[in-house]
């Protein structure tokens, strides 16, 4: 996967992953085996071509910066009131 494949399936990856977590309650974060489901249900793979595993998801999730799906609802919340100062 070349460079620009690679970005333009991080973004589908993470919007996936937004709605995802949009979607679910306030103060309970979906599990790893529902996101990793919902990813490959909608035929995403990892930028190696696989398909998502567990843990895949939560280094990925650690490779770009965020300290698992906590780390993620955490920074769409604070992008989100952030957002309103912009």
């Amino acid at each position: 996967m070349n460079t620009q494949h690679r970005i333009d399936n991080d973004k589908l990856v993470f919007k996936a992953l937004v709605l995802k977590l949009n979607e679910s309650h306030k103060y309970k974060n979906p599990s790893y085996q529902y996101l990793v489901n919902h990813l490959n249900n909608i035929n995403l793979k990892t930028s190696w071509g696989n398909a998502w595993t567990r843990k895949s998801l939560f280094r990925y999730l650690q490779r770009n910066g965020f300290s698992g799906v906590w780390g993620l609802r955490n920074s769409l919340e604070q992008y989100s009131k952030l957002a309103k100062f912009l």
